[in-house]
């Protein structure tokens, strides 16, 4: 298998954040996390060489923000997960991508793959150990 791409998971729900990484395992990225709080999310965002994140927006009444904006800074890719559409986003941040909860595994995987493997063909999708569906 190839270089895994390394995605954060920033989930504080225990089911849906194991449901994502799991997902994401399958699809053959590498996981780090999950985390569910942003000060562990910014310290990994710090030490860890990330190649994307999905972003829970609400982490026990805190908004993932501050850790989007470590990640953009550092043109890192991210998907924001949220229980609302993104008009219920603040309007700086409704142009990034974002998957309504539940999360549907189709749904993440489609998204998942156009935002972290954007460019890529089926063949080296297969030769990273990536898994197109």
């Amino acid at each position: 298998m190839g270089c895994q791409k390394q995605i954060l998971v920033v989930e504080d729900e225990f089911l849906i954040a194991i449901h994502v990484a799991d997902i994401m395992a399958d699809l053959g990225f590498g996981v780090i996390g999950p985390v569910g709080d942003i000060a562990q999310a910014l310290a990994l965002v710090e030490e860890a060489t990330l190649d994307g994140a999905i972003l829970d927006v609400n982490l026990s009444g805190q908004l993932v923000f501050p850790v989007a904006i470590a990640l953009a800074a550092r043109g890192v890719p991210f998907i924001l997960t949220s229980g609302y559409d993104a008009n219920g986003l603040p309007i700086e941040w409704q142009d990034r991508p974002i998957l309504r909860k539940p999360v549907v595994e189709r749904d993440l995987c489609r998204l998942a793959q156009s935002v972290f493997l954007a460019g890529k063909s089926v063949q080296e999708l297969k030769v990273a150990g990536v898994h197109p569906v």
